[in-house]
């Protein structure tokens, strides 16, 4: 289940996108106003899931925050679900929940629509002016809700639908037999290489941060996780221009309310150039400073040649009501984290050449003393779990297509050693599964 603090920013920092799509107030009372949600869930589905955002008007190109109407009922999930029924075939869920805006303080729905369809989602009722009976939408720049009308727009919905119909085969396949990942030619010094990068990025963040009091939450005092990746065969991108282009592709698809590689639009937490790199800080003051908790300072850089780092603290350290600050690491966190990170690199390697492998470097500092729990009471566990190691480093080389047809193998390889850490904890391929698929249908 997602925080309030994850979905903030789509609320706080609204931008349109291809996964993110904003309405003002809508009474599902009404037939027109249930057909305009449902064509934007429709819509939003075949792209591969992400958000629609209540009451939101855009004023002057800028959309801002207004108050609920009071001839208006509350949005109710079971409201929002009866709509796209309505509508849509074959039917979905989504979840819907209500986020505070931190200026104006109203209280705006936020929908999440998942994503892993394995056909096209369709209408199947008319409404004048809004939505024609069996028609496929999709979304398009711009961002806007249409049906698709050329070749390639048709050839990627489909590619899509096959992609997500391959995965459930495959998770068919693993339910009768545990497949594993064959071991891979390693590239020499791809490691030592990658390593060094990540030491340079992380001197970058610690500079950015010298600044601050020592206990600032951007600081990360009580530990934070890295992730690091390089591209193996990649052709550089040619221009700084370009790989913001190839990021930005890869930022399409926003697994998470607060996704890795996150990209703001607010001037201060915005990616920016600095010397041969695009990196973007979101430590950094600014005159709101209502998100700043460890796990909402990020900082990550890219470079041309196809390598990226990004650091960030622990959620867990920022919800004293279920366990203190730096106690405690929940179950689920490593695989979501890290899988959210060697998806975006995936899907960053498919805008490069020649890419043959992803290597993979990821650390976690401040463990000393932690325990394994489950902040959300959603996974039993049984005794407590500590470990006595302060910081473990994992590294990995997996091809881009393990990690697309393998990744609950190439996670499970990966982070074990982490876990193991926790007085033997051996975590379940069970566990690695089913949160993954979580994670690739934005069921978080």
């Amino acid at each position: 289940m997602p925080s309030i603090d994850e979905l903030l920013p789509l609320v706080a920092e609204p931008r349109e996108d291809l996964a993110a799509e904003y309405k003002g107030w809508l009474n599902l009372a009404e037939t027109n106003h249930k057909a305009v949600l449902a064509k934007a869930a429709i819509a939003i589905a075949n792209h591969g899931g992400g958000y629609i955002i209540i009451g939101m008007r855009d004023d002057r190109a800028q959309l801002v925050s207004v108050s609920r109407p009071d001839e208006i009922p509350a949005t109710a999930q079971d409201t929002v679900n009866a709509a796209i029924q309505r509508f849509a075939t074959p039917g979905f869920h989504c979840e819907v929940y209500v986020v505070p805006h931190p200026e104006t303080g109203v209280f705006h729905p936020l929908i999440v629509v998942p994503g892993g369809m394995t056909e096209p989602v369709m209408s199947k009722r008319d409404c004048r002016d809004v939505i024609a009976q069996n028609r496929v939408y999709i979304r398009k720049p711009g961002p806007r809700s249409e049906e698709p009308q050329t070749g390639e727009e048709w050839r990627a919905l489909l590619r899509r639908c096959v992609q997500n119909g391959r995965e459930d085969m495959l998770d068919s396949i693993r339910a009768i037999v545990s497949g594993r990942v064959e071991p891979v030619s390693h590239v020499p010094n791809a490691a030592a290489e990658l390593h060094g990068y990540a030491e340079g990025a992380r001197r970058r963040w610690q500079e950015l941060v010298a600044d601050l009091p020592e206990n600032d939450e951007a600081r990360f005092p009580h530990g934070y996780y890295e992730m690091a990746f390089k591209l193996i065969g990649a052709e550089p991108a040619p221009t700084l221009v370009e790989l913001r282009n190839r990021l930005q592709v890869a930022q399409r698809i926003r697994l998470t309310g607060w996704t890795t590689f996150l990209d703001m639009n607010r001037p201060e937490w915005a990616p920016y150039m600095h010397e041969d790199f695009i990196e973007a800080w979101v430590g950094r003051k600014v005159d709101r400073d209502w998100l700043r908790t460890s796990a909402h300072c990020d900082f990550w850089r890219a470079s041309r040649d196809g390598k990226l780092y990004t650091v960030r603290g622990y959620s867990e350290d920022g919800i004293p009501n279920k366990v203190p600050a730096g106690a405690a690491i929940d179950l689920t966190m490593p695989v979501w984290r890290v899988g959210e990170g060697l998806l975006f690199a995936s899907r960053f390697a498919d805008t490069f050449e020649g890419v043959e492998s992803i290597a993979i470097e990821c650390t976690f500092t401040g463990l000393k003393d932690r325990y394994l729990t489950s902040v959300d009471g959603m996974r039993a566990m049984f005794g407590d779990r500590h470990t006595r190691t302060d910081t473990v480093t994992l590294v990995g080389q997996p091809t881009v297509q393990q990690v697309q047809d393998n990744l609950t193998e190439v996670m499970q390889a990966l982070l074990s050693p982490l876990y193991e850490r926790f007085d033997f904890f051996e975590a379940p391929f069970e566990l690695f599964d089913t949160e993954l698929n979580k994670l690739r249908g934005g069921r978080f």
